[in-house]
């Protein structure tokens, strides 16, 4: 990442309780907004998959940061420019790390094993710091360039 965008090139700000539903929430809102950003060629099916992703990230929030306590909040912050968008989903959870969690064969998934994995192959970079209060988990999807790992994704699901 070559730096996160100015203040100026966040589109949205999120704020929601940690409960079960707020996740769907999210999903729809990030959708929503970042069909309405004109600086944006984001066509459906990418619109679709970075919902999914902050679906997945606030779920994991919800659940496991903040195991279903609703006195919590999460926050949802988009940033969008002509040529990426980065959404930052910050939680008040002990900390954690991506490397913790292995990636699956598909065949050993489970129901609710799959969010990090989503994450990872639909998003350019992924990654996740603590700030003292929080994890704030930074997902980064390149606009109009071509991913290895989304290119690999793509193959995958048309088989």
């Amino acid at each position: 990442m070559t730096g996160r965008p100015g203040p100026d090139a966040r589109t949205a700000l999120l704020e929601l309780p940690s409960a079960t539903g707020m996740a769907a929430v999210a999903r729809t809102a990030v959708r929503a907004v970042l069909a309405s950003c004109a600086a944006q060629s984001l066509n459906g099916h990418d619109l679709d998959e970075i919902a999914v992703v902050v679906q997945e990230a606030c779920t994991n929030a919800i659940r496991h940061a903040h195991r279903l306590d609703a006195t919590k909040s999460f926050r949802v912050e988009v940033f969008s420019t002509q040529d990426r968008v980065e959404i930052v989903v910050s939680d008040e959870g002990a900390p954690f790390a991506l490397s913790d969690v292995a990636p699956a064969a598909p065949e050993l998934l489970r129901e609710g094993g799959y969010g990090v994995h989503i994450m990872r192959t639909w998003m350019d970079e992924v990654s996740v710091t603590h700030d003292g209060s929080g994890n704030v988990l930074r997902l980064i999807r390149q606009v109009g360039v071509a991913s290895a790992n989304r290119e690999g994704a793509a193959s995958a699901r048309s088989i």
